[in-house]
């Protein structure tokens, strides 16, 4: 394999890095195939027009969407969620009662 292939082959690879993936259709409620996708806190902040400070205060209040931590550290929210605490900020007194 030639330094030329090499290049080419790490061109074709890294053409696609930093591309968001595509947006859930208006008739998917849970993103492509049916899944429930998970966002970025970049993702919710830009959704919701609050600053992170504002979105990590909420998270240490436990007010904020449930958010799901991955292995490596990282912090995402399931469409799902955000769209049910959205609802619930809505609706406040059709909370589910406490057990």
């Amino acid at each position: 394999m030639g330094r030329a292939d090499r290049a080419d082959r790490r061109r074709r690879r890294t053409r696609t890095a930093g591309v968001p993936a595509p947006a859930a259709a208006a008739g998917e409620p849970d993103g492509p195939a049916g899944r429930d996708q998970l966002l970025t806190i970049e993702e919710v902040i830009a959704e919701l027009r609050v600053s992170r400070t504002t979105f990590y205060r909420w998270r240490r209040q436990g007010t904020g969407p449930p958010a799901v931590r991955l292995p490596g550290g990282g912090v995402r929210i399931r469409r799902s969620a955000l769209r049910q605490w959205l609802h619930r900020l809505d609706n406040p007194s059709q909370e589910e009662p406490a057990p």
